[in-house]
């Protein structure tokens, strides 16, 4: 049964080996405020139905949010983690919090944490309290943490834990400013092509591991704009990836 008194997670995923635990969970648009543009979408209740939010520079639909359209109770449990979390900020226990909802999650298999598969770090408080956490279950369990983020500026001066790998995903508001703070980056595209000899990861490799450098996503999601539809249809015709699934677990297998 759920400790309501800790934050969420889950180990593994269709994309995800059980090895990652994914963690910290919040809600897609409405914590990426910093720094999110091409992507920004957020779920929202208007006139009693569940729908999804757009804005000018939205390019593509969030995978994420497209996930809490469909599932109410996800959404439900990533508010719950935002209020958790931004309580304990309040409360200055941010940092014990997540180690104690990890210890939770931890398995003897577990090598890695990604923090918010949905969401992004919200504010200085919430990136010291990763940090710290990731720092403390590098030295006591070996875990390395990971996350990707858009959330830029909060990185200007910050010194990352040995335990924290962090992708500054590009794609964002602050991308000319602050990109060159990070070593490992990442794009969204459309079809293989555009990748131009960059990786293109499937399983997180490339954000958790030692590879430094620029590395590609391809768009997915059953709704998308018209431009990501048509690249999805066409990666479908050609017999490529269109989107995770039991199908393609082996591609976690590299």
């Amino acid at each position: 049964m759920k400790n309501k008194s800790l934050i969420s997670g889950k180990r593994g995923s269709n994309k995800l080996p059980l090895n990652i635990i994914i963690f910290g969970n919040t809600p897609a648009g409405h914590t990426c405020g910093i720094g999110a543009k091409d992507c920004k979408t957020c779920c929202i209740q208007k006139d009693g139905k569940r729908q999804l939010k757009t804005f000018r520079d939205t390019e593509f639909l969030c995978y994420a949010s497209l996930s809490e359209l469909r599932y109410p109770a996800v959404a439900a449990s990533r508010w719950a983690n935002y209020r958790l979390i931004m309580k304990a900020i309040k409360e200055n226990r941010l940092e014990d919090l997540i180690i104690d909802s990890i210890k939770g999650l931890r398995s003897k298999r577990s090598e890695y944490i990604r923090y918010h598969e949905s969401g992004d770090i919200i504010n200085q408080s919430h990136l010291i309290g990763i940090n710290n956490a990731a720092e403390y279950l590098y030295k006591e369990y070996k875990l390395i943490s990971y996350l990707y983020t858009k959330s830029l500026p909060l990185f200007d001066g910050f010194k990352v834990s040995k335990g924290l790998r962090v992708t500054c995903s590009l794609g964002g508001i602050h991308d000319q400013e602050y990109s060159s703070l990070f070593e490992k980056k990442c794009r969204v595209i459309y079809l293989p092509d555009e990748a131009k000899g960059q990786p293109i990861d499937h399983n997180d490799w490339h954000a958790y591991s030692d590879f430094t450098g620029e590395f590609c996503h391809l768009v997915h999601g059953g709704i998308q704009t018209p431009k990501a539809r048509a690249a999805i249809q066409q990666r479908k015709k050609e017999g490529l990836f269109v989107g995770y699934s039991k199908k393609t677990k082996k591609l976690q297998e590299v």
